[in-house]
């Protein structure tokens, strides 16, 4: 089958809505021999090898699933974990899932996947239809494809990683295709992990768009993949920079941009914003031979955001999705603290490419010394609120001043030990 740039549009159009973003996104198809299956670049140029494509790409809908395979990765958040074999494997099985489940249609119930992967072993979690009767990978294969099809719970790709460490110690992973472009740098889809969060978005919105006409033709789609599906989904929503302004802190600079009213006084012969003073000459008859005239100009200064992002052991299942919102905010914040037991800076780069520095444990009292010692004013602490702070350091932030906003996740309603020092919010509440 010859992929061209005029067919890949028509087939994302069909399957997205013909006044899809993702189409568009796609500037340039060509042949790549080098490449052992296919990928998309920043850019927007699809790069396939035309061996694979022959043996295995038949019809619109293999094309299909093959292009949107590749989309799926930054959807999901994926740049958050390692790029090993297994992290590989678990991201391709369920991307591979949920367009055989939730696209039927428009995959033929993954008719590309059951081509390129055999129906038994590690290889069967990657396809559905697969015959996994009395296999060691039998419960995980019924979490991604369920024969009751409205089953209660599914499985994350983090929990499918720390599965398959265990399960798939003697496999060999080479074995196991993996499509799209898996390069080793931490970036799935050939650097579509550092797209522009405004492109991210974009194309949340239309896979949006289209899942909520495809589940409506339905008659029983898996309701749990759905909605792992759109939690995944969310994650390309963005903090509302205007609520974190309040939250600046002068002892930190980064390219945060705080706004403020320059105020000045400026003397002419002409009352434009007079001063009381002239205003009271006047009510007293006289005529003053110049005037002060008060200014107001709006301006913006840098200052700095200290974040802090709890990276204890709980949160792993949630980081994707919080590191996909906070990556809206990459330009104007160069580091963003990580805190379990202790507190480590880390460039915002280093930290999306999955860089955690985690004791596993957690506690409080980290951040409040780690405040102390840079004389922080103001401070914004993202966690899921399981922790607590020693009695003999709250004294100390309320004589230093501290204010501060509260992001729980992980469905926490409170946070006593930071609550006294300003808002706690749900992260949700804060996101457009």
């Amino acid at each position: 089958m010859k992929i061209t740039l005029e067919l890949v549009r028509q087939v994302l159009k069909e399957a997205l809505g013909f006044d899809s973003f993702v189409a568009s996104f796609i500037t340039e198809v060509r042949e790549d021999k080098e490449h052992p299956t296919a990928g998309i670049a920043k850019d927007g140029v699809l790069a396939y090898n035309p061996g694979f494509v022959s043996r295995y790409v038949t019809c619109k809908q293999d094309m299909f699933s093959l292009i949107f395979h590749e989309l799926l990765h930054p959807m999901f958040g994926h740049f958050i974990y390692d790029s090993g074999k297994i992290e590989n494997i678990a991201a391709d099985a369920i991307i591979n899932a949920v367009i055989s489940t939730l696209y039927p249609v428009q995959s033929r119930e993954g008719n590309l996947f059951k081509k390129t992967h055999c129906p038994k072993g590690l290889d069967g979690l990657m396809r559905p239809s697969s015959r996994m009767q009395n296999s060691r990978y039998g419960r995980v294969y019924e979490k991604l494809y369920p024969e009751m099809r409205r089953i209660e719970d599914t499985m994350t790709t983090g929990e499918l990683i720390q599965t398959l460490k265990i399960l798939a110690q003697t496999e060999d992973m080479d074995a196991v295709m993996l499509l799209g472009t898996h390069d080793g740098t931490g970036d799935c889809g050939d650097g579509l992990g550092s797209l522009p969060q405004e492109v991210l978005t974009r194309f949340a919105e239309d896979i949006k768009r289209s899942l909520r006409e495809t589940s409506g033709k339905q008659a029983g789609y898996n309701e749990s993949l759905m909605e792992l599906f759109m939690e995944a989904l969310r994650i390309h929503l963005s903090i509302r920079k205007v609520l974190l302004q309040k939250f600046a802190t002068k002892r930190k600079i980064d390219r945060f941009k705080e706004l403020f009213q320059d105020r000045r006084i400026s003397v002419s012969p002409i009352p434009v914003h007079p001063s009381k003073r002239d205003l009271v000459l006047l009510a007293s008859g006289i005529w003053p031979c110049y005037f002060h005239n008060r200014l107001s100009k709006p301006q913006r200064r840098d200052r700095g955001l200290a974040i802090y992002l709890d990276v204890s052991g709980s949160v792993n299942e949630y980081l994707p999705k919080i590191l996909g919102i906070l990556k809206s905010l990459r330009r104007e914040i160069p580091t963003i603290f990580q805190f379990s037991n202790k507190v480590v800076e880390t460039s915002f780069e280093t930290l999306l490419k999955g860089n955690i520095q985690t004791t596993f444990g957690t506690d409080f009292n980290c951040i409040a010394q780690s405040i102390l010692e840079r004389g922080f004013d103001k401070a914004v602490i993202i966690t899921d609120g399981y922790a607590s702070m020693s009695d003999d350091l709250k004294p100390q932030l309320k004589a230093h001043g501290l204010v501060t906003l509260t992001i729980l996740f992980d469905d926490a309603q409170t946070c006593d030990d930071f609550a006294q020092f300003g808002d706690v919010v749900q992260l949700e509440d804060i996101c457009e």
